[in-house]
């Protein structure tokens, strides 16, 4: 009984304490709004609450606000992707009198399959007998090629279009004409710059040496903020296409390889173009010889209603469909949800000093959905706080990142706007609800009688699975990245497939002397040596054929690329030889000199290349003599298999000199002396050239895709790196009294850092082990896309980890560092 006396008079004295005393020891909050008060006067108290709350609580305010507000970055820049494909080709001068034709084919089950595409006669058919259309345009996406201009290989992807194009599309010139007679192409700004610089593009010429050369006639204007589903490299005459494809049948009308365009005379209406397209549909089905399909029939779309695909047209390339726009977002919210945790982990962390709030609001008549609305309110101000660091954080993006598939204008801004700040309130409120429930479900009994805890303090909580898988994501999206990122750099640099450094490649003029214009070139101080070649070892290797000469057939010769190379360029790039030796000096003799790959040896059957060496072989059906083996190396693309080479000399291809300058010579002042050699031969061209070493740096690392995903790597980090800042300081604050009884009796500061920071130690292992084979797993999948590469050691793994835990000590070990050496005098002056 004396014990249940003095227990019940405690707890009297608790009741006083809570119900009397402890409203005047909390902060000054304003007097919570009773519910009788407007809408309006109680979000006015909610905010003046909310603002109070973060400015006291500084630390977790921030790292609130920048979590959520570099996640915002990200999703906004998506955003505004999705908004410009809702506005793709938005821009043509004539929207209402255009139209693309869509195929509607009924295959012979019953089943109805809808393309974006039509047959190829179609076009022509609407523009003869339709009095309702003015003019159509036909557009073929079928090219798709490396072009070079002598010293760069791009890969280029382009249309066939009939001349209408230029004058229904908003594609306006910026200089130039269109391109209209056969071989004839128009360039894209872009591609222009790429592969002449500076140079005026106009009248050069790009080459295929399996399709043929086109003569540049034309550059488009940039299209800025503006975009299109006719997105192309190079926009080719239409009158080329049969000349390249000579197999097309543009009397096919069950061939659907075309895109074709309405443009209507002026007063005809969308319902004329469909009542003429059933005309024509009708037709076919008495003059067409249906076979796989049981009948086809043709529909308008508005310009408006090409992108996105609502429909999941077949054949409609450059317009995403719906759900892939819905995909493109998941990586951004990955992230903002990461910032989020950030924020329902700090607030349930300090839910028991928070609890004692909401006892002590509830004894003062609060309701449920006051405080829930408290909570949201607070949640909101913390979101709009990091809309403005977002925005900032969109603008350092639109600065720094310079991609051709990334969009940041749209024409709506108003309507970007309203998304962003939608968006903003919208993950407030997903941030804000779990912990408002939690927060306003308290019971002000257990609060005031001592039993409650912070949520998720259990053995393995909600909290610290949170924890965990930031860091997870955190780690596989570092581990991965740095995977890709070492391929890239295997690829641009030095890798001992062949030489690139001091290397000055020259493209010819057409019909050059090349062996004049060489020998001059030699003559000038710091030039080695120069070597000619067709092309530059990338992706302009041409296509032959080989056969041994004796003893086998040669019905089926081994299909091989080919350059066509002489000695000096073979020594330029440091080829490895594994048996015999280079072709002869002399260019002029009877007997023509080879050099094979190790790859087309054995496809010819030497299983040893020194078999090879002095046979004799057929190359296009000439005799030719091996004269050396070289070790396999990736003279194209990386991904691509080994594949059989022949270097041999052939002073018709030739169209590049490869100039090896010795090192350290002064670049700028030999490029203006080869450039007056060269004006002393080509007065009326331009001088164009690369440095190999920059060229291929450009091309595989110097891209703008990569500082993407390192952007992400340190938001994502950032991110996980503050939460843990945020529960570690409030912990070590939450325990400063034990540390400094601690402290009394005799714990040194390494133990006391020990004590406070190997619960957390133990989450960052934890994920490490669960994130490493992870992200070792899928960098593995990644590098075996490619046959070159470099072997998967453990310098990113280490290096990885290496951070993470730099991050993790710094992060807990300043902040148990400073609580370990607190003098305990101070802690526990007032007990």
């Amino acid at each position: 009984m004396k014990r249940g006396e003095e227990g019940g008079k405690g707890e009297g004295k608790k009741g006083i304490f809570v119900f009397y005393i402890l409203p005047f020891l909390l902060p000054p909050f304003p007097p919570f709004p009773p519910s009788s008060q407007t809408p309006k006067t109680m979000l006015k108290s909610y905010i003046k609450i909310a603002i109070r709350n973060l400015w006291k609580h500084k630390l977790f305010s921030f790292i609130n606000i920048t979590g959520l507000g570099l996640a915002m970055s990200f999703c906004f820049m998506q955003l505004v992707q999705v908004q410009s494909s809702f506005e793709k080709d938005s821009f043509h001068p004539y929207p209402e009198r255009t139209f693309r034709i869509l195929t509607d084919a009924t295959d012979n089950v019953g089943e109805k399959h809808s393309l974006a595409s039509t047959p190829f006669p179609l076009g022509q058919k609407l523009a003869d007998g339709q009095s309702v259309i003015e003019k159509t345009v036909r557009i073929n996406r079928s090219f798709g090629a490396n072009l070079s201009n002598g010293i760069k290989t791009l890969r280029t992807y382009g249309l066939y279009v009939e001349p209408a194009y230029f004058e229904v599309f908003g594609f306006p010139l910026e200089k130039g004409k269109p391109a209209t007679e056969p071989w004839t192409a128009v360039l894209t700004h872009d591609m222009a710059e790429r592969y002449f610089g500076d140079a005026n593009p106009i009248g050069k010429t790009l080459t295929n040496s399996e399709i043929g050369t086109f003569t540049i006639t034309g550059v488009f204007k940039p299209l800025k903020k503006f975009r299109t589903h006719l997105d192309a490299d190079i926009v080719i005459s239409m009158a080329t296409l049969p000349l390249v494809n000579k197999d097309i049948k543009t009397d096919d009308w069950l061939s659907y390889n075309t895109y074709t365009f309405a443009f209507l005379t002026k007063g005809s209406s969308r319902a004329d173009l469909d009542q003429a397209l059933a005309r024509v549909s009708a037709e076919n089905q008495k003059t067409v010889r249906f076979k796989d399909i049981k009948t086809h029939s043709f529909r308008s779309q508005a310009l408006s209603e090409i992108s996105p695909d609502w429909e999941g047209l077949l054949d409609n390339p450059n317009v995403e469909p719906i759900w892939k726009m819905g995909v493109s977002l998941l990586i951004p919210l990955v992230i903002i949800i990461l910032a989020g945790f950030n924020y329902i982990n700090l607030t349930l962390t300090r839910s028991l000093s928070r609890a004692r709030e909401v006892g002590v609001r509830k004894v003062a008549g609060a309701k449920k959905f006051q405080l829930i609305s408290q909570f949201l309110v607070e949640t909101i101000v913390i979101a709009l706080l990091a809309f403005g660091l977002g925005y900032l954080g969109l603008v350092f993006l639109q600065e720094y990142i310079h991609v051709g598939w990334l969009t940041w204008e749209v024409s709506d801004t108003r309507m970007l706007w309203a998304i962003f700040i939608g968006f903003t309130l919208f993950t407030g409120f997903l941030a804000g609800i779990l912990p408002a429930r939690i927060l306003s479900s308290y019971q002000p009994v257990q609060i005031l009688k001592g039993e409650m805890a912070p949520t998720g303090l259990g053995k393995f909580g909600f909290r610290k699975t949170l924890t965990i898988i930031q860091f997870v994501v955190a780690l596989v999206f570092m581990t991965g990245t740095g995977i890709m990122n070492s391929q890239f750099e295997f690829m641009a640099n030095d890798n001992q497939n062949f030489n690139r450094k001091n290397i000055l490649n020259v493209p010819l003029a057409p019909d050059s002397d090349f062996k004049l214009l060489a020998n001059e070139m030699s003559r000038e101080a710091g030039v080695k040596r120069v070597g000619l070649t067709s092309a530059t070892l990338n992706e302009g290797a041409g296509k032959a054929k080989l056969a041994p000469l004796s003893g086998q057939s040669t019905a089926n010769p081994l299909e091989t690329f080919i350059y066509a190379a002489d000695r000096n360029f073979i020594e330029n790039m440091r080829l490895q030889f594994v048996a015999g030796e280079n072709v002869p000096a002399t260019t002029d003799t009877t007997v023509h000199f080879v050099v094979l790959n190790q790859k087309a040896a054995q496809s010819l059957g030497w299983k040893n290349p020194k078999e090879a060496v002095g046979q004799t072989i057929l190359l296009n059906e000439t005799q030719v003599i091996v004269s050396g083996i070289v070790k396999n190396f990736c003279f194209m693309r990386y991904e691509l298999p080994v594949a059989p080479l022949v270097l041999a000399f052939d002073p018709r291809e030739i169209k590049v000199l490869s100039l090896e300058v010795a090192a350290g010579t002064d670049r700028e002042h030999l490029a203006a002396a080869l450039g007056k050699t060269w004006k002393q031969y080509h007065p009326h061209e331009s001088f164009v050239y690369s440095w190999y070493e920059d060229q291929l740096y450009e091309d595989y690392l110097e891209n703008e895709d990569q500082k993407i995903t390192d952007l992400l790597v340190f938001v994502v980090f950032t991110i996980a790196a503050m939460g843990l800042l945020g529960m570690v300081t409030y912990s070590t604050a939450k325990r400063v009294k034990e540390v400094g009884v601690r402290k009394v009796m005799g714990a040194s500061t390494a133990q006391i850092m020990r004590l406070l920071s190997g619960s957390f130690v133990k989450l960052i292992l934890i994920a490490a082990i669960i994130a490493m084979p992870i992200g070792y797993g899928l960098g593995a999948l990644f590098l075996n896309i490619f046959t070159y590469h470099p072997s998967l050691g453990p310098g990113v793994f280490l290096t990885c980890i290496g951070s993470l835990g730099l991050i993790g000590l710094l992060t807990i070990g300043i902040q148990t560092y400073k609580a370990a050496s607190t003098n305990p005098a101070e802690t526990l002056r007032n007990d």
